[in-house]
Order: C-alpha cells, then structure tokens, then sequence
C-alpha cells in the first residue's frame, strides 16, 4: 500500500468519524425532542438491574465498547458484528533501558546502521458473532505497511518498507460469571489462538536503493510470527449505571520455531480502563495498558551480517505502559443505527527496552463498527 494510499484512507477514516458522530448526535436531540412530548413508556431503556425483557439491539445500545481491547466485549445470542480499526504507531528514539541514547551511542557498540523513526499502519478488519448467549467468537485479520529511516554511520540515510496482511487471530470469548442481560459483573474465559497467514520473508532493496538486489528485512519488519500461537487470556467487565469499567490480562504464548529457525517472544499483556456514558450516544474513557514481551529465541542466519540492533535477536525484548484516552460515538437510531465509532489515542508513560532499540512516541486508533 503507497503513501498515498494511506494517507487517503487515514482522510476517509476522519470522514466517517465527522459523519457519524454528526449523525449520532442530531438523531439523539430529534429523539430526545420528540420524548419529551411523549409517555414516560416510549423512552429509551436504561441500565437496570434485569435487562432480559430487551431486545439485542437494545442489549447493544447500552453496552459501553473499549477500544483496543482483544476480546474486550461480548454480544448477545444470535448477534453478528462486522468492524474495521486503523492503527497507527509512530515510534523514533533509540533506548537502552529506560534511557535514550542517541545514534552514536549506538555506533560506539560495534552497529554501523541504527534506525531512527518508524511509521506503521494496520487496517485491522473483524468480524464477531455469537451462537449462544455464553459464547461470541471472533475472528481478525490485519493488513500493516511499515516504513523505517536509517542512519548509516557516515551519515547517508535510507528508508525500507514493507506491507501485506499479518497474522490471522480467532477467539472464542466464555462468559464464566454473570450475565449481559443482567448488567452488572463479568468474568470472560478468552480463548484464542493466532495462524501464521504474515510473511516471515519479507525484502527490500539493501540501502532502499532500487538498484540494488532485495535483502531480508529485521524481525521488527516482517508481517508475522511463523509460528501459530496460543492466546488465552482472562476480562473482567463492570457496570453500574453510567458507568463501566474493566481489565483484562492476555497471553501470547508461540508454538516452537518458525521455517527461518527463531521464535518471537511471548508477550504478556494487562490492560485496566473505565469509562462514562456522559449520553445514550457519547462516552469518554481512560485506559492503562502495559506490556511485556521476550527476546527472540534462535535467529533467521539471513541477517548474520545485517549491521542493525533491530537485527539482533537478543536485542528485541522489553515493556512498555501507555496511557490512552478514548471517546465511544454510538448511532442508537437514524440512518446509522447500529454503528460504532471509537477513537483513542495515547503515549507511552514509561518504557524499558532491551536495546539499542526503537521506542514508541505515540499511538492512534480509529474505529468503525456495526452490529445487527
């Protein structure tokens, strides 16, 4: 995917948020309008202590979405969910530890290339559905474009790039306490497990001279694992009226070595938010999310000679805590009835890095889903 692809597509992402949180919010004040010459009866539910009595819809109007939250959120029996997500990182900074180092640092350890800035895209599209009322299961497949900046340690700088899908994910989410027709407490059982569909062969020309032959790129740039990988995890979900809050601990665990003879690290992951529907359409949220995952295990013997830290297999390990803010639009009725809309974004708070390494300066997501 081109530059101008995506910037084409981050445009039409800031499109639709324009047009959906417009449409949500006019079609709430002509409801809210026609409401108050109407009986108390035809009013929107709201949360109450029994909500069996509603509709899937209206199960789903009132159930407060997280953002970025694998597994975060069930759906009633019988409801399917289609959505897509934009994802975008922007990391530069090189850190050893906690601690930024700058490229001659870098060179001073034997590297005669460090990287500089990263830009990546992922256009995350997923679809949930759930047979019974315990059970939703999902499934998501990514496609990312990665450009990275090199500085040489004469100086010279060169970009490379990669893009295509990533790995497939499936999970299924178990409802073990509680129920979404009662509100209330939840405890979810995530059940997941990631298939190795993202290229572990990804090149491009060495120096980002397009005279010159393809060379294999560092681990950080291929577009998946090559393994398959297990995904278990546990989400607790709370609500009382406005209010709803969460936090959920996910595992990535990899089955043995890849075809290129490496195994990326497990990753853990702990995430806690809360969240406050201000309307029956508009719901800020606050979230913490860190996490922590391992060095790679082996090495792909094609980057023996690749002068990078980012081409090192000791050197990719580390954690991180973000600190995100979010903002939930929901359409309850109107043309968009049915559709969601989130938006959040953050920075790290604190990050420890096996390095020289690339740290993260900041991370947006958008977006957009419809369940039916």
């Amino acid at each position: 995917m081109s530059q101008s692809a995506n910037i084409s597509a981050r445009r039409s992402c800031l499109a639709s948020a324009l047009v959906i949180i417009s449409l949500a919010g006019a079609s709430s004040v002509q409801t809210i309008s026609a409401a108050e010459n109407s009986s108390p009866s035809s009013t929107t539910p709201t949360k109450a202590a029994d909500l069996t009595g509603l509709s899937l819809q209206e199960l789903y109007d009132l159930d407060i979405v997280q953002p970025n939250v694998l597994g975060g959120h069930t759906h009633p029996q019988g409801q399917a969910m289609f959505g897509y997500e934009y994802m975008h990182t922007s990391m530069s900074g090189l850190y050893q530890g906690s601690h930024e180092i700058s490229p001659a640092q870098a060179f001073a350890q034997g590297f005669s290339t460090v990287h500089t800035s990263m830009e990546m895209d992922m256009h995350m599209f997923q679809l949930m559905y759930a047979p019974t009322e315990r059970l939703t299961l999902m499934a998501m497949l990514p496609y990312k474009t990665m450009t990275m900046l090199h500085l040489e340690k004469n100086g010279q700088t060169f970009r490379q790039g990669a893009d295509g899908i990533g790995d497939l994910e499936v999970m299924g989410l178990i409802t073990l306490f509680g129920d979404i027709r009662k509100g209330g407490n939840r405890l979810l059982l995530n059940v997941g497990m990631s298939f190795p569909t993202g290229s572990i062969d990804v090149m491009d020309h060495a120096e980002g001279d397009p005279t010159k032959a393809p060379v294999p790129l560092e681990y950080f740039m291929q577009l998946g694992s090559g393994t398959y990988d297990l995904m278990p995890g546990i989400t607790y979900l709370g609500e009382s009226g406005p209010w709803s809050w969460g936090a959920q601990t996910i595992e990535t665990v990899r089955l043995g070595k890849n075809d290129r003879g490496y195994r990326v690290g497990d990753e853990y992951r702990i995430s806690a938010w809360t969240a406050y529907g201000i309307t029956d359409w508009f719901a800020p949220s606050l979230r913490l999310d860190g996490r922590w995952w391992e060095d790679i295990a082996g090495k792909d013997k094609r980057l023996n000679s690749n002068p990078t830290p980012e081409g090192r297999a000791d050197l990719r390990g580390g954690r991180r805590l973000d600190l995100m803010l979010g903002l939930n639009v929901y359409a309850p009725r109107g043309v968009l009835k049915g559709t969601r809309l989130m938006v959040e974004g953050g920075v790290p708070l604190y990050q420890h890095l096996d390095g020289p390494q690339l740290g993260v300066a900041w991370l947006f997501s958008l977006s957009c889903s419809y369940a039916f």
